[in-house]
């Protein structure tokens, strides 16, 4: 009993550990450096749970798969499959669990490195199980390993999710496809399909995908965050005006104000500047106009810990309004800009940031930039620098941000020796 004790502890702590990390990934206050110590912990309990639970598994590891704890379901279906037990988990508790547990099982089958792993995956898409497909395909897609010609005939699946990652783990797009599919999916009335559309025919150098971005923009209509910052990393100095009129509309603020941040464009510098003194939209501003310029957001340029601009929100845990959202958000983490400080430093800064050029943390756009904001950039902005990564390689230069940081540094690692040949331009340049 002694030895179930300690692997019951060591489940319990890799199941916090694991929620932690998680939080980490998406987090504006985590760095890759600060999200790797989390995650070595996370490991040492795995670990621990991979030494001694082939003697107590079934008193540890398989009553986990029976409880409504996402974590706890991904650290067993992690420590089950490095154990060596990958038809378990894939017939037996991916195929029978409920849509949480699925979605927490297949992290665990993300992250997975069971030898085997990716062919077994392929073999479960020949299940009539149109869920499962698309779990089995947003794994796939995940962890690269799904060839063109098998994601191909998925993008016209019945499941919406399952056409996302189809699309999504096949950049650049098969030429037959670009011609017969590609016009319908831009056209969709699933946001996600067009978002995932737009992104998929850019990687495959398709102006008609530009275009329908634009499009979307420019209308208003069905336009999601995922295009507006497409729009805003791939967009010229002549596209801003188009993302800085959505600021009036304050359902749109926080996205177009997420979106400008990618823009690095002299404009939006200027823009976000204005909302610094907005209390609703400020910590976003910060963070976008930051982003851009390379003013770290630390004293004397945001207000000390635990001080809040007049006419400020108070935190979501101190709201008494019982129609509050006291659920906290990523961008709840952001500092508070000090605004008078950070305009005194743009009066003195601004000159040497030139219109017609985009920057990212203070430098002018190159390949080897944008790697190394990948590598130092918060955790929750490098979600998106990476796709601009794969899209202007055309897929060729991934880097997964939700993978273990060793996978992550091994791929900058190989982007970092490829980025002087990246394409630089802004998106429509050279589109056919």
């Amino acid at each position: 009993m002694v030895l179930v004790d300690v692997l019951e502890e060591h489940l319990d702590e890799a199941a916090f550990r694991w929620l932690q990390w998680e939080r980490a990934l998406v987090a504006p206050d985590f760095s890759l450096v600060e999200t790797t110590r989390l995650e070595e912990l996370l490991l040492a309990h795995l670990d621990g749970l991979v030494i001694g639970a082939s003697t107590a598994a079934d008193a540890v590891l398989r009553p986990a798969f029976e409880t409504e704890d996402a974590t706890r379901i991904s650290a067993a279906a992690h420590v089950l499959l490095a154990l060596g037990e990958v038809d378990e988990v894939l017939l037996v508790r991916l195929r029978g669990a409920e849509p949480e547990a699925r979605a927490a099982i297949r992290r665990a089958l993300e992250l997975s490195e069971a030898p085997g792993l990716g062919a077994r995956l392929l073999d479960l898409l020949k299940q009539e199980d149109s869920s499962l497909q698309a779990e089995v395909l947003e794994t796939l897609a995940f962890r690269r390993e799904a060839p063109p010609e098998v994601l191909a005939p998925f993008f016209t699946h019945d499941e919406p999710r399952a056409r996302v990652a189809a699309l999504r783990g096949t950049w650049p797009l098969p030429a037959d496809a670009v011609h017969r599919l590609l016009p319908r999916l831009l056209d969709s009335a699933h946001p996600g399909i067009r978002a995932v559309a737009m992104e998929a025919g850019m990687a495959s150098g398709v102006r008609q995908a530009w275009e329908a971005c634009r499009s979307a923009v420019r209308s208003r209509l069905a336009l999601s965050p995922e295009a507006l910052v497409l729009f805003a990393m791939g967009g010229s100095d002549t596209d801003v005006p188009l993302l800085l009129a959505l600021l009036d509309a304050e359902k749109l603020r926080p996205h177009t104000l997420w979106a400008l941040g990618f823009s690095g464009r002299v404009a939006a510098m200027e823009a976000c500047l204005e909302y610094l003194a907005v209390p609703e939209a400020a910590q976003l501003a910060g963070e976008a106009f930051s982003a851009m310029t390379g003013l770290r957001l630390e004293e004397p340029y945001s207000l000390p810990p635990g001080e809040r601009p007049e006419g400020a929100s108070p935190p979501p845990e101190s709201q008494e309004s019982l129609d509050a959202d006291l659920v906290p958000k990523p961008e709840d983490d952001l500092p508070w800009p000090n605004v008078a400080a950070i305009r005194g430093w743009w009066d003195v800064a601004k000159k040497r940031f030139v219109k017609g050029t985009r920057y990212l943390h203070g430098q002018p756009f190159n390949g080897s930039v944008l790697v190394e904001a990948l590598e130092t950039s918060p955790m929750r902005r490098r979600h998106v620098l990476a796709r601009e990564l794969a899209l202007r390689s055309q897929g060729m230069l991934t880097v997964r941000t939700r993978a273990f940081t060793h996978v992550q540094r091994a791929e900058l690692a190989r982007a970092r020796t490829a980025c002087a040949r990246l394409r630089t331009q802004s998106f429509d340049s050279g589109l056919r």
